[in-house]
């Protein structure tokens, strides 16, 4: 998921799109095995393919997966901020497609939350409507396979909960936020997007101290990366910003 992170989407940004390998399968109703360890997340494709996918997806819910994660792809392509919406929303057709083939498939609730982000991104006047399709099925994908993505469910929560607009317009907690994203770090303490959203969590939460020991540990831990759209530069902005003698200490 590539890109600075985004008001209203969890974590459609923060990771850069690849292969992961993905947790084990587990049985799914009826005794089918649920596919996530056969679908590599976010491979690189084009919207042929996807469009292939797609239209074996209602018959075929791997097809309907590959559909879901090939769209992706194709929508994070998008330079324009409003480019990808009608492929957002096939592959959220795609992940739904999925999710009633293989109900408990961590994988499919996932993308499904994922897609709803992007289309959620490209649609703002949307948006706030789209919140709670997102929270539901990034929870339900938290609890079927929480390491899908490097901690992506609890990711995509902690940065939902960061984002959003706070009650009574929204979801928005700070709290929460930190707890998602702690656990995202507990799990995948490896990924530097994990702990970059556990520090603007704190410091939204007004835990600067902490937050500030989260930023030098992400610092120390991540190799030297280029460009103002990096974790390791949004990191050392907010160090600057937010963790001098007095705010670090």
């Amino acid at each position: 998921m590539p890109g600075t992170l985004r008001p209203i989407v969890s974590a459609l940004a923060g990771a850069a799109i690849a292969l992961f390998a993905l947790q084990a399968a587990v049985p799914a109703a009826g005794g089918e095995t649920v596919p996530d360890d056969e679908i590599a997340l976010f491979e690189p494709c084009t919207r042929a393919q996807a469009d292939r996918w797609a239209a074996d997806a209602k018959r075929d819910g791997r097809a309907a997966l590959r559909a879901a994660s090939c769209y992706a792809v194709v929508v994070e392509r998008e330079e324009k901020p409003s480019g990808g919406l009608d492929e957002a929303r096939k592959g959220r057709a795609a992940a739904e497609a999925a999710i009633t083939h293989f109900p408990e498939s961590g994988l499919a609730h996932y993308l499904a939350a994922y897609l709803t982000g992007l289309e959620a991104e490209r649609a703002r006047w949307r948006g706030l409507f789209l919140v709670p399709v997102i929270e539901r099925e990034a929870a339900r994908a938290a609890v079927l396979n929480p390491g899908v993505d490097r901690a992506g469910p609890d990711r995509m929560l902690g940065e939902l909960y960061l984002r959003a607009p706070a009650f009574p317009i929204s979801v928005g907690d700070s709290r929460k936020a930190v707890t998602h994203y702690q656990r995202a770090v507990s799990r995948v303490p490896s990924a530097p997007e994990n702990r970059l959203g556990l520090a603007e969590s704190l410091l939204s939460d007004h835990r600067t101290a902490e937050a500030c020991g989260e930023l030098r540990t992400l610092l120390t831990e991540i190799a030297p990366e280029r460009g103002e759209r990096s974790v390791g530069h949004k990191a050392r902005e907010l160090l600057e910003r937010h963790c001098g003698r007095e705010g670090g200490r």
